[in-house]
């Protein structure tokens, strides 16, 4: 019996072992490519914010001119 829990227990620590690896290599991964999304967030301008301001500003009136008509 205690030979049976003894490779129960191993077994279950190795698996768990092994899911923390994976667990590593996967946020490695999404580290990795976080930093690469990240680093073309460098590209945004002024000029970019200003026209996106603009385009909701377009998209509400567009929307208020509408619930106005109905």
């Amino acid at each position: 019996m205690n030979t049976y829990l003894t490779i129960m227990v191993t077994i279950l620590v190795l698996t768990q072992i092994v899911r923390i690896i994976q667990n590593t290599i996967q946020l490695r991964r999404q580290y990795k490519l976080f930093q690469a999304q990240l680093g073309q967030l460098d590209d945004i301008t002024q000029e970019d914010l200003d026209m996106q301001r603009r385009a909701y500003r377009l998209i509400v009136d567009h929307f208020e001119r509408k619930r106005s008509e109905a």
